[in-house]
């Protein structure tokens, strides 16, 4: 009788043994990362991608990059190359580009200020001008910088996205040109990339 209680006594004390270690083995094995952070700047993007399709535009381009005495040249240059960059990203658009002095001679044509707003009918005229299904006005809100962007239907010269994007971490690089013209792109004629085939 003795014989089976120690068995039995051995038979438990091997088993908390063995659920120690295995309680070991676990809290000491790989961990699961934690989840990742979701990008703010992927998710206004793709925003900016639910309002294209939901005007049922194929073409977009980036008509002005404003700048209300917050940020530089460099800065302004920044934006809107990641601007164009996030687009090109989104593979289901084409990206209209023309040289800034092109669009700003449309700009003086019709006497339009983007600054000052742009009402549906500028809008569908410049949409018209371009060739473009949409139209994208960047204003840099703040030093941060803070970039509002509105978004014109060119078909009914109606607002289909306003939204800033705040504290915008623009990747660092230097400004190698003089150049004001920000959008001096070298098809003076004006020039289109179908993202959808591979952006740039």
């Amino acid at each position: 009788m003795s014989g089976l209680k120690t068995q039995s006594l051995i038979l438990i004390a091997v088993t908390v043994i063995l659920a120690c270690v295995a309680i070991s083995l676990v809290s000491c094995g790989p961990k699961t990362p934690p989840p990742k952070e979701p990008d703010p700047v992927a998710i206004f993007f793709r925003e900016i991608l639910t309002a294209l399709d939901s005007a049922t535009a194929e073409s977009v381009i980036v008509i002005e990059v404003d700048d209300p005495a917050n940020a530089g040249n460099d800065i302004k240059r920044r934006v809107f190359n990641e601007i164009q960059t996030k687009l090109h990203d989104l593979r289901t658009i084409k990206i209209i580009e023309y040289p800034k002095s092109r669009i700003e001679a449309a700009f003086e044509q019709y006497g339009i200020v983007p600054s000052d707003g742009i009402s549906p009918q500028d809008a569908m005229k410049l949409a018209s001008e371009f060739n473009a299904d949409a139209l994208l006005y960047a204003s840099i809100e703040s030093k941060a910088p803070d970039v509002y962007i509105r978004l014109y239907s060119g078909q009914t010269g109606e607002v289909v996205f306003a939204k800033t994007l705040s504290k915008w971490q623009l990747p660092v690089t230097p400004d190698t040109t003089d150049s004001l013209d920000l959008f001096d792109l070298e098809n003076l004629n004006g020039n289109s990339t179908d993202s959808s085939s591979g952006g740039n």
